[in-house]
């Protein structure tokens, strides 16, 4: 890295006041393919900005680590240098990227001469940012996952210091952490959505909500039949409100809906399977069925007692249960045996594996796509029900319908 950029990164780092609180509104009043093109550019300029500040936070948050880590590596050798060398190709990353968007904006031509060939380079650029994201989460788990390790190494006169002072073991450096990465996704998958002529860019307006879910279903299907040999069937109840022609669906981001969607409905077909398998093993009784209990998923509107309205999304198994919620929800705790390899699995998975499936990545990460606009994802296990459903877990998806929510830095 060259003395210009580190020191662009270090100015940078320090404009957290700078950052925007972006709410769904904000996104559809950033236009594209305007008339005027001094408006494309303006808003180019500020996704751009928005994105360099972002990296450069980043970038100063993974040193922060780095430094606070340093003085127990010469103790925990083996998990020490796993660490700092996964940590140092995030930053590595994170300073290539931020080149990108640096280049541009300190260019005297690209945005000064908007032309349609530098529109692509611009488009292209914003691709490639997006395109960084998934290696981007899935070296962080690797950090994570190294320091739990590394901590288990030092001597118990240690670990109570180690785990106070390594700020990349707390929670909410954690998901301050993955907050930025989702919002620097988001920005660019809006600005490609618009400069392929998207009008709401990211944003889905007047979403066919049930064609949303069958999606998510489609491709849980998939995955669950991939690795496990079957797929349950799954039961899709919706209130008479969802299926009226008046129905008005919130405002929402589909790519980050689709995803928390498969990945709890995978993990419901998981659960109803498990079950299946523990019961054909311990019974000799041929009433035994051969095939999972379905997944129920019910729709609805929800309204709280402070008048925010939500579309609510539950998914139900009829499983193994949730046996520490806590853990659900813990970045790169994982409690799956092997874990998935990008390039060991790519040939035989690339059309059915996400490529986040098994970091224990998947469950956090969804819940933060639903919080970051005012909406959440819970899980909570669920007794025998009186419409035929068994025990199992239900995971519950709110969507707000407020597009003013400002999502947090």
């Amino acid at each position: 890295m060259n003395a210009a950029i580190r020191a662009s990164l270090i100015s940078d780092a320090k404009k957290i006041s700078s950052l925007q609180s972006w709410s769904i509104q904000d996104l559809l009043n950033i236009k594209l393919n305007n008339n005027d093109t001094s408006i494309d550019i303006l808003n180019t300029k500020l996704l751009l900005q928005e994105i360099q500040i972002r990296l450069a936070i980043q970038h100063e948050k993974l040193s922060i680590f780095s430094k606070s880590i340093n003085e127990y590596t010469n103790v925990a050798k083996i998990e020490g240098n796993k660490v700092q060398r996964n940590l140092n190709n995030l930053q590595a990353l994170h300073a290539n990227t931020y080149q990108l968007p640096h280049q541009i904006i300190q260019s005297q031509s690209i945005l000064e001469n908007f032309t349609t060939r530098n529109q692509k380079y611009v488009a292209d650029t914003f691709e490639q940012i997006m395109d960084r994201h998934g290696t981007s989460v899935e070296t962080l788990a690797d950090v994570v996952i190294h320091a739990r390790n590394m901590e288990d190494e030092l001597p118990s006169i240690l670990r109570r210091q180690f785990h106070q002072e390594v700020d990349i073991l707390q929670n909410t450096h954690i998901e301050s952490f993955l907050h930025d990465r989702l919002m620097i996704q988001l920005i660019c998958e809006h600005y490609r959505s618009l400069n392929k002529g998207k009008v709401t860019g990211a944003v889905s307006l007047d979403t066919d909500v049930l064609d949303c879910v069958d999606d998510a279903i489609t491709e849980a299907k998939h995955v669950a039949d991939a690795n496990l040999g079957v797929a349950p069937e799954v039961h899709i109840q919706s209130d008479d409100s969802i299926n009226d022609d008046n129905f008005i669906p919130p405002p929402l981001i589909r790519s980050w809906l689709h995803h928390a969607l498969v990945e709890v409905t995978k993990n419901a077909m998981t659960s109803n399977i498990q079950r299946l398998i523990l019961q054909q093993s311990s019974s000799t009784a041929a009433a035994v069925s051969s095939l999972p209990p379905p997944v129920h998923i019910n729709i609805d509107k929800k309204e709280l007692p402070n008048e925010s309205k939500f579309l609510r999304i539950q998914i139900k198994d009829q499983g193994t249960g949730l046996k520490n919620r806590e853990q659900a929800f813990g970045f790169a705790q994982s409690s799956t045996q092997k874990r998935w390899n990008r390039l060991e699995e790519q040939q035989s998975y690339a059309a059915v594996r996400q490529p986040l499936g098994s970091l224990g990545v998947g469950l956090p990460l969804s819940r933060l796509m639903m919080r970051v606009f005012g909406g959440d994802l819970d899980v909570a296990n669920h007794d025998k029900e009186g419409d035929g459903i068994d025990s199992g877990c239900t995971a519950t998806l709110l969507i707000n319908y407020d597009d003013t929510y400002k999502a947090k830095n």
